[in-house]
């Protein structure tokens, strides 16, 4: 009697122990990290960058660069008004409340994606823009694949769980890059620190923007299956990085490894010596810009785009893309506290 019990004690300490194995091995194989210096595309640090990753709600960066462009080919206008449907309306949480058969304006779903990682809100952006979430996202797909995201998937615009919705850390730093070069004056707006829609304040989740010296954006996510991300941008002394950390166990160590990345990173380009072997890496794209001035360079450039990506089997260059250097500032309605 007294063997057969311990045997049963040394039974569920071992199934304890191989469970408690199983999760961490899960765990660190949905881990990934990049940091880059954005002029030149130099890699500072890597781990794991181009594994796949689902993206939870960093597919909103995606769906915000395409906001982004209709509002600069004037297809849409900040102050324009998005139906809200039944489909939008009942997206699970993070959400506004968004009721269906009202409105919301095209800056405050904006703010809603960017502070709020609103689901709602992305999906109303996506069926106004595209006809309906799928070809929205399949829009997202081509684009991203011109961008040289060559090994990212959209199935939707929020970034809600789709096992064939993946993205890579080099994707998310490539996208970065191309919302910073592209869209100067709107991606003013990941620097918001919140913002208020009716009677609610909402607060920025990624505390690279509202507490990170020199942060001004970009995005977090979460899903079960991904795990907690966070892509963040800080610039310091005329020099901007940008860090991408994915598949952490919690909001507290996913703020706390960016945090890390992006001081090793100052500190690394304040002695000017490659510290770390991955900083020998081929970088992201050409440092030399390229200032496509209409719409048919624009689109030119960003063939050529693709074409470096078939061609050579690797990240594209950003630097043929459209960079934009109109400043003028947004005329905001939202009330909204900035962060200069």
């Amino acid at each position: 009697m007294f063997k057969l019990e311990y045997r049963k004690v040394l039974f569920f300490r071992f199934l304890l122990a191989f469970l408690l194995m199983t999760a961490t091995a899960n765990a660190q194989s949905r881990q990934s990290s990049l940091l880059i210096e954005a002029e030149t595309g130099r890699v500072l640090q890597s781990e794991n960058a181009t594994e796949k990753r689902y993206p939870a709600s960093l597919t909103k960066m995606m769906t915000l660069y395409m906001v982004f462009d209709a509002l600069e080919k004037k297809e849409i206008q900040i102050d324009q008004l998005l139906p809200v449907s039944v489909n939008a309306a009942k997206q699970p949480k993070s959400r506004m409340g968004l009721k269906a058969g009202s409105t919301i304006s095209v800056e405050n779903a904006i703010f809603a994606m960017i502070s709020r990682s609103a689901n709602d809100a992305a999906v109303v952006v996506a069926e106004s823009l595209g006809g309906s979430e799928a070809q929205f996202a399949d829009k997202m797909t081509r684009v991203a694949h011109e961008l040289g995201m060559k090994d990212t998937r959209f199935k939707n615009a929020s970034g809600l769980h789709n096992k064939d919705q993946v993205t890579t850390a080099r994707d998310m730093a490539i996208l970065s890059v191309a919302l910073i070069r592209h869209f100067p004056k709107y991606y003013k707006l990941f620097s918001v620190k919140g913002f208020r829609y009716g009677r609610r304040y909402y607060g920025n989740h990624n505390l690279v923007a509202r507490f990170y010296k020199g942060g001004d954006g970009l995005k977090t996510g979460y899903v079960d299956a991904s795990g907690y991300h966070v892509v963040g941008s800080a610039k310091r002394n005329g020099k901007r990085l940008i860090g991408v950390v994915m598949g952490r166990n919690s909001v507290r160590e996913r703020d706390r490894h960016i945090f890390k990345l992006l001081d090793f990173g100052f500190a690394a380009l304040k002695k000017e010596t490659p510290t770390l072997t991955t900083m020998n890496e081929e970088p992201l794209f050409s440092s030399t810009p390229v200032l496509p001035k209409t719409e048919r360079e624009y689109r030119q450039a960003r063939i050529k785009a693709r074409q470096i990506t078939e061609e050579l089997d690797a990240v594209a260059s950003l630097s043929d893309s459209l960079t934009m250097q109109d400043k003028d500032k947004i005329t905001k309605k939202a009330i909204v506290e900035w962060r200069y």
